[in-house]
């Protein structure tokens, strides 16, 4: 399997996006809708004699930097999930994440603001993309086989692909080598949303389970060591649950998460972690949230403990 790299300029923290080029045919990741970044993609397309009408797309999650210029390509597929969030750049899905911001104690006219900047800066960055469709469970680029597999966590419809033979893996954002992936929030509705820490940890259960020789990340270098890269993630998340359950009682998710962070430039990075932790510290019976949407601790920090060394020994045995 031949596997080329374009490295395609991303504003982002995580910096330049990796999108894949396989076996001449087959594209994983666009990329942002940028013009150097669009200019980039066209150059690595041309040097596989491909372009946007010829070339096959897949999605490896609906973030900007990873679809923003998925609008370009005629075939382009993806999880579902992800699909829906293409089809209006992710425009129901922030309206829906800003109210969660509200209920879970942001100033409602801090989070307003946040969604009209968050609006007018997205709409420079991605177009709607109408003609996704819904990748299969394999697919196949000049005769090599890939399996598509499911790895919500950081986007509920993130998908990964993975080379059997060689043991390859395309990551896109699940995993990158020394950035720790945010849990990010995933609303169903005005007032549910998925317990995404517990899908990135059911996740890292599934790729550590993986033969692995090599993966191909969104972001950074390659990674040769896809199991060490886990058990980062695992201590990380760990670690963060106990910071979240020590200063937790009686404060809200936006007040533990500027009290847990120094730097809330990121505000909605540092939301999203947050409410990640405190769902899955309430669904495990180590929160309770009262209906003034403040957390109280009901268990003690040693039965968190015990806890993790249950999780950590259902993923690593794997």
């Amino acid at each position: 399997m031949e596997v080329r790299v374009a490295k395609v300029y991303n504003p982002y923290p995580a910096g330049e996006t990796n999108v894949y080029i396989i076996n001449d045919e087959l594209v994983f990741d666009s990329g942002i809708n940028l013009p150097q970044s669009v200019d980039m993609l066209k150059k690595a397309l041309s040097d596989a004699n491909l372009d946007f009408e010829s070339a096959r797309l897949v999605i490896s999650h609906p973030h900007a930097d990873h679809f923003g210029s998925a609008y370009l390509f005629r075939n382009v597929m993806a999880h579902e999930n992800a699909c829906h969030k293409l089809y209006d750049a992710e425009k129901r899905y922030f309206e829906l994440v800003y109210a969660h911001f509200g209920l879970e104690g942001m100033p409602e006219a801090l989070a307003e603001k946040m969604r009209e900047r968050a609006e007018k800066k997205y709409a420079g960055l991605v177009k709607p993309c109408t003609c996704c469709g819904r990748v299969g469970e394999k697919i196949e680029a000049n005769g090599d086989v890939l399996d598509v597999i499911h790895v919500p966590g950081h986007s509920y419809g993130h998908i990964a692909l993975y080379h059997r033979e060689s043991g390859s893996l395309f990551s896109g954002d699940i995993l990158l080598d020394g950035i720790t992936p945010n849990p990010v929030i995933e609303p169903l509705n005005e007032f549910e949303r998925m317990p995404v820490l517990e899908q990135y940890l059911n996740t890292l259960k599934k790729l550590y389970g993986l033969e692995v020789s090599r993966v191909y990340p969104g972001h950074r270098g390659v990674i040769e060591n896809h199991r060490k890269v886990i058990e980062e993630y695992v201590r990380s998340f760990e670690n963060r649950s106990f910071q979240v359950l020590e200063i937790a009682d009686e404060k809200t998710a936006f007040e533990i998460a500027t009290t847990l962070f120094d730097d809330i430039r990121q505000l909605f990075l540092i939301m999203s972690e947050t409410i990640a932790q405190v769902d899955f510290l309430a669904n495990r019976g180590f929160l309770e949230r009262g209906d003034d949407g403040r957390y109280r601790v009901t268990a003690e920090r040693r039965e968190l403990e015990e806890e993790w060394r249950g999780i950590k020994e259902e993923i690593f045995r794997a």
